[in-house]
């Protein structure tokens, strides 16, 4: 793999955004798809560019393992069911 610079004015995020939930699509095909959401960045953008490309057929959930902040995983959660209308299970470790 090489390594490439990348210039500011070679950004397309609305190109990235739409070839990437068309490649979702195309992987996934008309089956279901998991993913993991952590609350960090990139598993949030994962988790976003899933639901456009999937909606209800990405099955999404957050695991509340006990090591993050006190009052994060209640944040994560709410921030990513009310942000874009998801649908996330909550699994809990105890």
């Amino acid at each position: 793999m090489e390594i490439k610079e990348i210039k500011i004015e070679e950004l397309n995020p609305d190109g990235f955004i739409k070839q990437t939930i068309e490649e979702i699509s195309s992987t996934v095909g008309s089956g279901l798809a998991i993913n993991a959401l952590s609350g960090g960045v990139d598993s949030s953008a994962v988790t976003m560019l899933g639901h456009k490309a999937l909606g209800d057929r990405l099955k999404t959930y957050f695991i509340e393992n006990g090591l993050m902040r006190e009052g994060a995983p209640q944040r994560v959660y709410r921030k990513e069911v009310e942000s874009e209308n998801q649908k996330v299970y909550n699994l809990a470790l105890e």
